[in-house]
């Protein structure tokens, strides 16, 4: 209820009558909503939450605090219903997800409400979603427990001779395993030059001595991600790949060790940008530094230049430095990590020293 009382209150304060959600995560955010295809409706002192037949009893075992209407979907539109409850209530005027619906989609709902006066709402409830309580935290934990175990598991797979995709394929596994709801994303599982790109999907290449193999991938708890990447070595690196290795490894530990409370996304990344900058390597280096994430992979606060949001008490967020030579590999080090009360905590455990695979 706290968090819908926040909406009640920005309504207030901005003079509005009500607020559209279209946002799944944001919905699930504000009414614990765990599935699709509905859109919340709050207004000053009410909630409801729209669904259809397929998602009518969950959402009322799920949303205590908003009052679940069932549309009939073959004779009433979603237009229409929030034009009824809109007249119900009296509202003139009306905020709404800009951010989440689309221009076309959105000019023909209007068409239902002309006399209405529509504000676009950027932010609303993603500027609350960015500092998380300790539930949330606690998931995040859990789905990155889950990640650190799985890619435990995965060391004796890495050797020569198996592919980029039975690695993800295996890492998957064993998320799903230990508990995993989904990965977190599509794993990332580059072998050789091809760990240069950063978001590279894995292919059928074999793994040979000598490759360095970058790996990001993430586990799901309750709806909340987690984010990490680690880079090692097939066999013994050689002087240009500890030292790149290295160079990463400082960068990321400049801008822990100088994370605390109240600084921006871009005096975070500053820290680590010192490093890479006086490097022979600075020309090869990754945009910015990391971001926030829970229900979203990638939210509010990030970490880079002109990323002027407050990293505040609380916030989850990834610090994920890299280096991406074409033709040679990359390197990669993430770690998800939280401000908490008594300092900051990693909640990604899986070591971070060059990890040589014989």
């Amino acid at each position: 209820m706290k968090r819908l009382e926040k909406i009640f209150d920005k309504l207030s304060l901005n003079n509005l009558d009500a607020l559209l959600v279209f946002d799944d995560h944001n919905i699930t955010y504000l009414s614990g909503f765990t599935g699709h295809a509905a859109t919340a409706l709050i207004f000053q002192d009410a909630a409801y939450l729209l669904t259809d037949y397929r998602y009518f009893e969950q959402a009322k075992s799920q949303c205590d605090d908003f009052q679940v209407i069932c549309r009939d979907r073959v004779n009433q539109s979603l237009a229409v219903l929030i034009y009824e409850l809109l007249f119900k209530h009296a509202a003139n005027n009306l905020a709404f997800e800009a951010d989440h619906i689309s221009h076309g989609v959105w000019l023909d709902m209007q068409q239902h409400w002309p006399e209405i006066e529509c504000h676009r709402a950027s932010r609303w409830v993603e500027d609350l979603r960015y500092v998380k309580d300790a539930g949330e935290i606690e998931s995040i934990r859990k789905a990155a427990s889950i990640a650190d175990q799985a890619l435990t598991n995965l060391l004796d797979m890495i050797k020569p001779g198996v592919t980029e995709r039975e690695l993800a394929t295996e890492l998957e596994y064993q998320m799903a395993l230990l508990g995993s709801e989904a990965p977190s994303f599509p794993t990332i599982m580059l072998a050789a030059e091809r760990s240069a790109l950063p978001h590279g999907i894995p292919g059928n290449k074999k793994l040979a001595k000598g490759d360095l193999l970058l790996i990001d991938f993430g586990a799901v708890i309750s709806g909340y991600h987690s984010d990490m990447t680690r880079t090692f070595l097939l066999g013994k690196a050689d002087d240009k790949q500890r030292d790149i290795y290295q160079t990463v490894f400082k960068a990321q530990q400049a801008a822990i060790n100088a994370f605390n409370a109240e600084m921006t996304g871009a005096e975070i990344y500053h820290h680590a940008l010192q490093v890479l900058n006086k490097s022979p390597y600075a020309e090869y280096q990754g945009e910015g530094l990391g971001h926030g994430v829970g229900m979203d992979l990638h939210e509010f606060p990030f970490i880079g230049l002109g990323c002027d949001l407050t990293v505040r008490k609380h916030c989850v967020i990834t610090i994920e430095p890299g280096i991406y030579i074409p033709g040679w590999g990359g390197v990669r080090i993430e770690d998800d990590v939280v401000l908490t009360d008594n300092g900051l905590e990693y909640l990604t455990q899986f070591p971070r020293d060059l990890m040589e695979l014989h």
